[in-house]
């Protein structure tokens, strides 16, 4: 759950080891039912990134379901799903859940 409690994230699970394509889903309360979403890497590397429509705007709680097709890295690596709102006013990110999980490599 974020911070403000916006955005909570019922799939993938902390710990999880994930592959693409990977089904990122939960419930938002956000602006224009935009949600954003990204596969990073503990270093930083993203490895894929899109966005998906909640079935409702704020100030409701929409759910979302989305996939989302990500590089998968050379060897395994830790890393975090991260499920977010972007500013309609400047584009930084403004609620934001990450998820541990754990990204098996191709070698």
């Amino acid at each position: 759950m974020s911070s403000k409690g916006l955005i909570v994230v019922m799939e993938p699970l902390s710990g999880d080891s994930i592959t693409s394509p990977l089904t990122i889903a939960g419930e938002a309360s956000v602006f224009e039912a935009t949600v954003s979403f990204r596969v990073v890497t503990v270093g930083g590397t993203v490895l894929g990134q899109g966005h998906a429509t909640a079935s409702e705007g704020a100030p409701q709680r929409g759910t979302f379901r989305a996939e989302l097709k990500f590089d998968t890295p050379l060897y395994a690596e830790s890393g975090y799903v991260e499920v977010f709102e972007l500013s309609a006013k400047d584009g930084s990110v403004t609620e934001i859940v990450r998820v541990p999980v754990s990204i098996p490599g191709s070698y």
